[in-house]
């Protein structure tokens, strides 16, 4: 079974809420932390999680460079 690893990060816990146009966090915990820091109480939160989408490919004709 194909597992994912899970990075321990306060952005993905749930005991820490994010600082709004800072990269900072309000761990519940440990008071203020950054956004990549990590404790004994981190408890993951897959709602904190953004899933990743797959890139686009463009496709370029040479019509599109004409002028």
């Amino acid at each position: 079974m194909d597992e994912h690893i899970i990075e321990k990060k306060c952005c993905y816990c749930e005991n820490a809420i994010a600082i709004k146009e800072t990269r900072g966090y309000i761990c519940n915990k440990k008071g203020i932390v950054t956004y990549n820091f990590s404790c004994k109480k981190f408890s993951f939160d897959p709602l904190k999680l953004s899933p990743m989408l797959p890139a686009k490919t463009l496709q370029f004709s040479p019509d599109d460079f004409k002028i």
